[in-house]
């Protein structure tokens, strides 16, 4: 059984890494972009047209909240609604050719911010945190 200080200390560790991360990205992105929305419009590049329920499964977000990403990023001209001829009430998400261009610049930014926190470490100690982190995002809940 696992020490619960042990547990405290790692979620105090585990929430002032985010911190940082988060600050830094703050830092990092000059084009006033979010996280989330880098994230939407890569799975766009990625995936290609998909609906906001879609979207929401990946990225574990209420359908809601890929809304309200969207909408910021339709305004921008990064992404593009789409409907089907099949059924007009369906609507896809796409990237434009403007998102293509925001999302490489996002991808060099994201790399600098990774680089910041990451880059020294051995490449051993990097896969040892992958492993880890995939163990716990992908653990399944009873």
């Amino acid at each position: 059984m696992t020490d619960h200080r042990n547990l405290l200390e790692l979620e105090e560790a585990a929430r002032q890494l985010f911190r940082k991360i988060s600050v830094s990205w703050s830092k990092f992105n000059e084009n006033g972009m979010t996280p989330a929305q880098g994230f939407l419009l890569e799975r766009l590049e990625i995936e290609g047209p998909l609906k906001a329920s879609q979207i929401a499964d990946m990225l574990c977000y209420t359908p809601g909240a890929i809304t309200t990403l969207s909408d910021k990023l339709i305004a921008a001209g990064l992404v593009e609604r789409e409907r089907t001829d099949e059924d007009r009430r369906v609507v896809y998400l796409s990237i434009t050719e403007a998102g293509r261009q925001m999302l490489g610049t996002i991808r060099l930014q994201r790399r600098a911010n990774v680089e910041t926190f990451f880059g020294d470490l051995a490449d051993e100690d990097i896969q040892h945190l992958i492993r880890i982190f995939k163990e716990v995002v992908y653990k399944e809940k009873v």
